[in-house]
């Protein structure tokens, strides 16, 4: 099919295949040409041809179709976690966890983050625990 014969509706797709893409369709299309015409005069070959171009007629059309599928299920899992995110900001806006569970230290990130494992908040071997234990000897 030259591009010339090529409908409205499809210089749009046409329109955004890189280079690469238009010369293996090029190729692809020169193939199909010569074999359309060395086996012009068998109807057998021609028959398995014609019904190889369907083929790749309609895995384009369904192609096309899956892949106006994914573009609105993008969209549909996109508008799902923004009202996840929207329900997750409200509740909490309204939650008043932060106040109650509030009282304790506070710490900055850098102090409790995950990777850092070397500044712990709890002291072990304490001036007070040393005085305990010398206290309570038995022999």
């Amino acid at each position: 099919k030259k591009l010339s014969e090529v409908r409205p509706s499809e210089n749009d797709k046409i329109d955004k295949l890189t280079l690469d893409e238009l010369q293996d369709l090029d190729k692809i299309a020169g193939i199909a040409n010569f074999m359309l015409s060395k086996y012009s005069d068998k109807k057998e070959m021609l028959s398995i041809l014609k019904h190889f171009t369907s083929i790749i007629a309609e895995t384009t059309d369904s192609m096309g179709n899956l892949d106006d599928e994914v573009s609105e299920l993008i969209l549909s899992a996109e508008d799902s976690i923004n009202k996840v995110k929207d329900m997750h900001a409200h509740i909490d806006d309204k939650s008043d966890f932060k106040k109650k569970y509030c009282d304790g230290p506070d710490y900055n990130e850098y102090e409790t983050s995950g990777i850092n494992l070397t500044n712990f908040a709890t002291e072990i071997n304490t001036v007070e625990y040393q005085q305990n234990s010398s206290g309570h000897i038995t022999r």
